[in-house]
């Protein structure tokens, strides 16, 4: 019989493969919360309340029954802390990119 020591880990080196994506499901809300270890961030939509009515006076009484509006929770991810600077330095560089092409054209003169 074998002893302990005599076992070999077996190790195997593959690739992550990227499946193909669902729908884009969009978030116009995110919530970003630190315990002291790991970052949690939580992506939402929240959407306008549906007014309706014939005058004006209609849509106000719906208005001033609308106490809050919620956020409906999509994802809540979990990442140690520098993962999470990672993945903002991504979103940083994606920001750059952003603002240089959205930066107004210069015309010729």
């Amino acid at each position: 019989m074998p002893e302990e020591t005599d076992i070999q880990p077996i190790t195997k080196i593959v690739p992550f493969v990227w499946g193909e994506p669902g729908a884009p499901v969009f978030a116009n809300h995110a919530l970003i919360q630190y315990d002291g270890k790991s970052v949690f961030v939580t992506f939402g939509q929240a959407a306008p309340p549906l007014i309706w009515g014939t005058n004006q006076e209609e849509k106000n009484q719906q208005l001033e029954k609308i106490d809050s509006i919620t956020v409906w929770p999509i994802i809540r991810i979990a990442l140690d802390p520098e993962s999470y600077r990672g993945i903002a330095e991504a979103f940083q560089k994606q920001l750059e990119i952003m603002g240089k092409s959205d930066a107004p054209k210069q015309q010729d003169k």
